[in-house]
């Protein structure tokens, strides 16, 4: 999956708090223009929700339909229910079956687990897989920022130097790392993924 042409307002890495809507939607091809000219209205209003803080949009539409994942990330749970109440929601949604090929896949994710970028209707992978991906995706950030920040942490203590390459070494595993290794390495994590 790459990276959609639809702009988004913001793309902000995930935080340790909050919340991530999974929105995966299959568009009919010779609807994508409108599909697109529709989901760039919808993120500019979320733009404007309180609570709301980015969004990361996937497509791939090398199929018989355009796949796209949807991160929609907003500070709490609460401000994620309170998005969906809004009448500018309901009716954005009311729109979108003009679009899609079949049903839309809603899912909530906290963490790290919305950036491994699941195709729609395959299990997650086993969790062994997800820890090796972690590690090829934590190991390297942590050298690198260690030797970066080294001229800057030499002298402080060990826990805070150490505080310092995971704090940033985290934020880089977040975004861009995790979404990226997840693509590269998908034929792997999911290996029965339909051609």
């Amino acid at each position: 999956m790459s990276d959609a042409a639809t702009p988004s307002p913001t793309t902000v890495p995930p935080q340790a708090t909050g919340i991530t809507l999974v929105v995966t939607e299959r568009v009919r091809l010779s609807k994508l223009d409108a599909y697109e000219a529709w989901a760039r209205r919808l993120h500019a209003l979320q733009a404007t929700q309180p609570g709301f803080v980015g969004l990361h949009v996937l497509r791939d539409a090398g199929g018989p339909v355009a796949e796209y994942v949807t991160l929609v990330r907003f500070a709490s749970p609460q401000a994620l229910e309170a998005w969906r109440a809004t009448p500018a929601y309901r009716s954005a949604l009311a729109e979108l079956d003009e679009f899609t090929a079949d049903e839309v896949e809603y899912r909530e994710a906290q963490g790290l687990e919305a950036w491994f970028d699941r195709p729609a209707r395959l299990p997650a992978p086993p969790l062994w897989k997800n820890v090796i991906v972690g590690i090829v995706g934590v190991y390297p950030l942590i050298m690198l920022f260690a030797w970066l920040l080294r001229p800057l942490t030499g002298e402080w203590p060990a826990w805070a130097s150490t505080l310092a390459t995971a704090s940033v070494s985290t934020l880089f595993l977040n975004w861009p790392v995790l979404p990226w290794l997840s693509r590269l390495l998908r034929p792997w994590l999911y290996p029965t993924r339909r051609t």
